[in-house]
């Protein structure tokens, strides 16, 4: 019986591992840090983003993509552009995972 609650929590620790080292990869890139450091509580597109960092459009938006596959950005259409903001809610919740994994 306990193998089993050993094992449930290894892999509930496994999960949350994977989860926490997913979010570290992806912000461990400089430009995304600036993204989301641009974006801050403001909605922009992604021409206003890549204006502001002065990086290309197309790597602006592979960054943009990274983030929204670990859902730290909200997108949302207005006519025919998408304005991303940062998703605070997803965000607060990698911190709480990660501070959980560290055992704080």
């Amino acid at each position: 019986m306990d193998s089993k609650k050993t094992t449930s929590k290894s892999v509930s620790s496994d999960q949350q591992f994977k989860v926490v080292n997913d979010f570290l990869k992806t912000v461990s890139d400089q430009n995304r840090l600036r993204i989301l450091q641009v974006l801050g509580k403001k909605t922009l597109t992604v021409g206003e983003i890549y204006k502001k960092l002065g990086l290309p459009q197309n790597l602006t938006s592979h960054h943009i993509s990274r983030l929204k596959k670990v859902e730290l950005l909200n997108e949302k259409r207005e006519g025919t552009f998408r304005m991303y903001s940062v998703n605070a809610k997803k965000l607060k919740e990698y911190s709480k995972a990660f501070q959980e994994l560290l055992g704080f």
